[in-house]
């Protein structure tokens, strides 16, 4: 999220975790398979050009009279790489193969996250969530319950993890070296013992942002700390899919240089290119304004381009009002134009998740909640649901 925001969101996390603890405790579960089959090709069919002077040749005895397609196989449902090799046609979103979701709010669980897609009109088939990142343990091996809560849910998981723990920014140069290989390693054990090793991880997502603990200040530095935790998680757990995030619409001088792709750690570390993409600083008071910041650098449109330019499927793992923000109030054409967006380049957006929060000093985005602290948006929830939930 941008840095001018008021307050930091991370908070909100923190709180959240605190919060999930208390009610609910630490434990283990989830079920997910390995990637299936590709859709099959149809078998053979008779050939229809004979010239009417000839006679057609007799059918084979071997051969069917007509040729019958195999079906493909259902995709595995918590199956990230099943589901995103899904074929996806540009024009309209979530459509029958859609990847469309929600983080958990106020509680990083099941349950929350289908309260908010009930109330859109459509089940989610994502999940967004984090882990505890207090220490290497907590961020590592300690952050079972990141499964566990999400043992119920019947969709793909994808899990914002940090580089480093929260305030140890000093530790990303010992994780270049490696001394930490042993602790992403034992992540990406803790995935597979869940049985959610088939997910999307948020490796060291919105690096670019000021507030961020593992802010990548050093680009070299970072990025050799990022493909140290890459292939540590990998060597773990194979099939997990890496997704490389930004924090949209501005890059201080000092990270990356500036440039968010600065940063980028190459080809065969990513999975996925990704951003957060939040409706402020600047917020978009027109379609014209949408379309001029999304094809700024740190836009959503400039990203996507970066992405197709390395044969890369696209995500936009946050995004949201903002009434806390510029704009000063919630903004239903927001909605409207990320959905146009989503819808345009559909054929490679690997999957979107609606930020919902109602934190102190977060973003206020919550389109479905009634509790006394939220701020309410009821012209762009009744405008997500009426684009989202059908």
């Amino acid at each position: 999220m941008a840095e001018e925001r008021p307050g930091s969101r991370r908070s909100l996390l923190l709180a959240a975790f605190a919060t999930v603890v208390v009610l609910t405790g630490l434990a283990v579960g989830a079920a997910a398979t390995d990637a299936g089959e590709a859709p099959a090709e149809p078998g053979p069919s008779l050939a229809a050009s004979a010239s009417p002077s000839v006679a057609s040749p007799p059918a084979s005895p071997r051969a069917s009279p007509r040729a019958t397609p195999r079906t493909r196989k259902p995709a595995d449902p918590r199956s990230a790489r099943q589901l995103i090799a899904l074929p996806r046609t540009d024009g309209s979103w979530p459509g029958a193969d859609g990847l469309s979701g929600v983080n958990g709010d106020p509680t990083f669980d099941t349950a929350h996250v289908n309260a908010f897609c009930a109330a859109r009109g459509r089940p989610c088939r994502i999940a967004q969530t984090y882990t505890d990142r207090t220490s290497w343990e907590s961020m590592t091996r300690g952050t079972g319950w990141t499964f566990e809560f999400f043992s119920g849910f019947d969709g793909m998981l994808v899990v914002s993890q940090g580089l480093v723990p929260n305030g140890a920014q000093a530790d990303l140069a010992a994780c270049a070296r490696g001394e930490h290989d042993a602790d992403w390693r034992a992540f990406g054990t803790l995935m597979r013992s869940h049985d959610r090793g088939d997910s999307v991880v948020r490796l060291g997502w919105e690096f670019n942002e000021k507030t961020s603990s593992w802010r990548a200040d050093d680009p070299q530095t970072w990025i050799a700390c990022y493909r140290r935790a890459a292939d540590a998680i990998r060597a773990a757990n194979p099939q997990v899919l890496l997704d490389w995030t930004i924090n949209a619409h501005n890059t201080p001088a000092g990270v990356c240089g500036g440039v968010s792709t600065n940063c980028y750690p190459g080809d065969d570390y990513v999975d996925i290119v990704g951003i957060d993409n939040y409706d402020h600083f600047p917020w978009s008071p027109t379609k014209a304004v949408f379309d001029r910041t999304a094809a700024r650098p740190e836009g959503l449109t400039w990203l996507y381009d970066f992405a197709r330019g390395h044969g890369k499927s696209f995500a936009v793992g946050e995004w949201g009002v903002v009434p806390t923000g510029d704009a000063g109030r919630e903004n239903p054409d927001y909605v409207s134009w990320m959905h146009e967006w989503f819808a345009a380049h559909a054929s490679h957006l690997a999957y979107e998740a609606y930020f919902s929060d109602c934190g102190e000093g977060g973003v206020q985005s919550s389109l479905f909640r009634t509790d006394e602290q939220c701020r309410r948006n009821p012209a762009s929830a009744a405008r997500y649901a009426s684009l989202f939930g059908t």
